[in-house]
């Protein structure tokens, strides 16, 4: 796995590892805390945009070969089957997609 793609799975599980923090932290002292939160959101952003520069990069020079393997990331959506979750976890079954790209290595 390049170093990208690596890097995308990290931002990736630190925006949910933050998230996490924050809101137990929020459980046990029922006040809002705002350093988590934000790295949380930072985390995603700089996911997301690691993702489309990927998938600009991909689909003009075919580089990363292993761009395919963020397709797994779709598994997160599967949470939005669960009673209480929004429908916006469906937007990760997208990741799938990914998976196409794997005939180019």
């Amino acid at each position: 796995m390049t170093k990208r793609i690596k890097y995308a799975y990290f931002a990736f599980f630190s925006s949910a590892v933050s998230i996490l923090v924050h809101n137990l932290i929020f459980a046990i002292m029922a006040k809002e805390e705002w350093f988590f939160f934000g790295l949380a959101i930072l985390f995603f952003v700089v996911f997301f945009l690691m993702f489309l520069y990927g998938m600009m990069e991909f689909i003009i020079t075919k580089e990363p070969a292993d761009f395919w393997k963020l397709g797994f990331l779709g598994l997160f959506g599967l949470m939005g089957l669960l009673p209480g979750f929004t429908p916006a976890y469906f937007g990760f079954f997208g990741l799938f997609g990914l998976f196409g790209t794997r005939e180019y290595i």
